[in-house]
């Protein structure tokens, strides 16, 4: 089934669309609804993502999955991924070639995965240490992941205790989901001396394996709702460039109620309503509204001739500035704030979060990158923090997009 670029989709088959991309695993038993809705527009989704995003769907007993490559994941993540630091990732791959070689519906102890790591670990054994808090914290962050990913099981027990003792253990086990998340590079890992290589490794892969830039483009569109340009290679970039235009078009006459906003340094999905299964903004709480204060700030500035714009089109600043920013502007909007008990650092990071999970943040080393589209989201604070009544909810939704 080939899906036509014209040919509009349905509102059911959108939604569940983007219900895939949330969900990614979807359950009979924890969501028969969902998945039995998705069932029976399988062979239509097939296509789409097949024809869109170069993503198969498997349909198993009881259980569908979206197919995500894994090595993207692990080298772009999602915004609302949990995984933070460069170390978060050398663990992930460490554990996902743990459970490689263990194989599905096996069965081991912490302590087990422990010692692998080790073996694993850039470097050799003597480059990690389990008695860092730090350490441990991360594969914390690796284990709730692939916990939440259900690529592994956990029994009786959680690794949350792993952080105040090393000698902690706790039985795992490698879920069968494994053979849809895993699949072999055509070169070993250990052959790349650093990411930049490993990304042009498997960039050249995806196009001897027929995905077109088109798909890869999607595919970030999609998962993240905001693409910084500066992340696409060479022949994306140049693709975007080229077929920018034909593209929106595309998908606002295949996805309706969709539309592709183009800045100077990124691309934005906006809809014209929320939908099921996804982080929107806005939404009426603390976090949105700072980001409102903070968007409406920063474009007051730019208007005002402040010289912050790089030459791709960002606001690019330090972290202490950009932590400075934050309070300003925190300090300025107290009075249609609600009161928050937290610290402006703790809130901060709160805020940073949902601004990566929105795709208008990045950080880069100590470099906080704000998209251009962050005047998108400028505008007045809805003052009341609890959602407003219906007749007020219309009026604001007939005014905005939402953001994803």
């Amino acid at each position: 089934m080939q899906v036509s670029n014209t040919e509009a989709l349905a509102e059911e088959i959108q939604n569940l669309v983007f219900s895939l991309w949330s969900e990614e695993w979807v359950y009979s038993k924890h969501k028969p609804e969902l998945y039995s809705r998705i069932r029976s527009h399988e062979h239509k989704l097939k296509a789409i993502f097949r024809d869109w995003f170069h993503y198969p769907i498997y349909m198993g007993d009881g259980y569908v999955r979206l197919i995500k490559r894994p090595e993207r994941r692990v080298l772009d993540p999602n915004p609302t991924h949990s995984l933070k630091y460069q170390i978060d990732f050398v663990l992930y791959a460490c554990v996902l070639a743990f459970m490689e070689e263990k194989g599905e519906d096996q069965q081991f102890v912490l302590r087990e995965l422990l010692e692998s790591i080790k073996a694993y670990y850039p470097g050799g054994p003597d480059a990690i240490s389990w008695s860092d808090h730090g350490v441990r914290t991360s594969l914390i962050r690796v284990i709730k992941t692939l916990e939440q990913e259900r690529l592994l099981l956990m029994f009786d027990r959680t690794i949350d205790q792993f952080r105040d003792s090393e000698d902690y253990d706790l039985l795992i086990q490698v879920s069968n989901g494994l053979r849809h998340a895993i699949r072999q590079t055509r070169v070993p890992l250990s052959e790349f001396s650093n990411m930049t290589l490993l990304r042009e490794a498997l960039h050249q892969e995806e196009i001897e394996e027929g995905i077109l830039c088109e798909q890869r483009i999607w595919r970030r569109l999609f998962a993240q709702g905001c693409l910084f340009l500066s992340e696409l290679s060479q022949d994306e970039e140049i693709y975007a460039e080229r077929h920018g235009l034909r593209m929106q078009q595309k998908l606002e006459e295949v996805f309706q109620g969709v539309f592709l906003e183009r800045y100077a340094s990124t691309w934005l999905l906006v809809h014209d309503k929320p939908r099921e299964g996804k982080c929107v903004y806005p939404t009426y709480n603390t976090h949105s509204h700072i980001v409102t204060a903070i968007g409406t700030h920063l474009r007051d500035r730019l208007d005002q001739g402040e010289n912050w714009l790089n030459h791709r089109g960002y606001i690019l600043l330090h972290a202490k500035d950009a932590f400075d920013l934050f309070v300003s502007v925190r300090r300025a909007n107290q009075d249609q704030l609600a009161k928050s008990s937290l610290s402006d650092r703790a809130l901060w990071e709160e805020v940073a979060d949902y601004m990566k999970q929105l795709g208008l943040l990045k950080i880069v080393n100590d470099e906080w990158i704000f998209s251009d589209a962050l005047g998108r989201v400028a505008g007045e604070i809805v003052e009341e923090e609890v959602p407003p009544k219906e007749d007020v909810k219309h009026a604001l939704e007939t005014d905005q997009n939402w953001l994803f």
